[in-house]
């Protein structure tokens, strides 16, 4: 894995497209390109009663973010509104400098409580190992969180980091901290987590977006106000997590649970 440097956009959710020009003025400050993520849905949100206009200004935004990633060597991502063959997904989405746009995952767990599954399709298959300056990268969004067998799932492609983009709430922000660790010590590798703040659809959201590594340690961590932070990984970190244990594999993978220690 070579030395590449992550950072996190903690936003509100825009309503406008013009919104994501300060975004992007902001990082076209930064001294060298870094790997950008944005919350979930950052373009438009939940907002269902205006679902065409959210998909209208998510094409708008990608071909901005694109053009951006082109000019300036940044890769950006995040989730957007998406309509294809009929149907409104949730996709993540990456604009390296290259151009070639990547789509390596669109939501399975739909926030039922949310209505999310009332508005959106799930994806139709888990998530596709990104690979850029050297390191395997899997991803997860927002509710996807709660089910660690999606990120154990995506262990045949042995990722670096997972990026977790997400609008989850202050009400259960504890939750969010915790299981963001949880599936960085738990897969042995570094988590980036990048969440929303201030008002929406589904509450308050809670911030505290952060990069968490293998180790369960955290590398930089934001509070619940709009802010951009940066961290570089070290391959070194994750290399010497694994070489004490590996448990990212199990003799029992292949056993019935339901089954083991029982008595004949």
């Amino acid at each position: 894995m070579e030395a590449i440097t992550v950072g996190v956009c903690q936003s509100r959710v825009m309503r406008q497209v013009e919104d994501i020009r300060h975004w992007l003025d902001l990082i076209d400050r930064e001294e060298a390109p870094c790997l950008w993520v944005f919350p979930e849905l950052f373009m438009g949100g939940f907002d269902y009663p205006r679902k065409d206009r959210c998909v209208e200004m998510n094409l708008e935004v990608r071909e901005i973010i694109a053009d951006f990633a082109r000019q300036t060597g940044n890769i950006l991502a995040g989730t957007f509104w998406e309509e294809k063959g009929g149907r409104i997904y949730n996709s993540f989405e990456l604009f390296p400098p290259d151009g070639e746009k990547a789509s390596p995952y669109q939501k399975l767990h739909l926030f039922k409580p949310g209505k999310e599954n009332l508005h959106f399709n799930p994806g139709r298959h888990a998530p596709q190992c990104f690979q850029w300056q050297g390191i395997r990268i899997g991803f997860g969004i927002c509710h996807d969180l709660r089910y660690p067998e999606l990120f154990l799932h995506q262990h045949w492609f042995e990722p670096d980091l997972f990026i977790i983009t997400a609008q989850w709430p202050m009400a259960r922000v504890e939750h969010w901290q915790a299981l963001l660790k949880a599936r960085a010590i738990e897969n042995q590798c570094y988590v980036l987590g990048c969440n929303g703040v201030g008002a929406s659809e589904l509450g308050h959201l809670a911030g505290h977006s952060c990069l968490i590594t293998s180790w369960g340690r955290i590398s930089f961590s934001l509070s619940n106000e709009v802010g951009m932070k940066k961290s570089g990984l070290q391959a070194e970190v994750i290399l010497t997590d694994r070489r004490g244990f590996d448990s990212r594999r199990s003799d029992f993978f292949h056993v019935d649970y339901a089954g083991a220690g029982s008595k004949d």
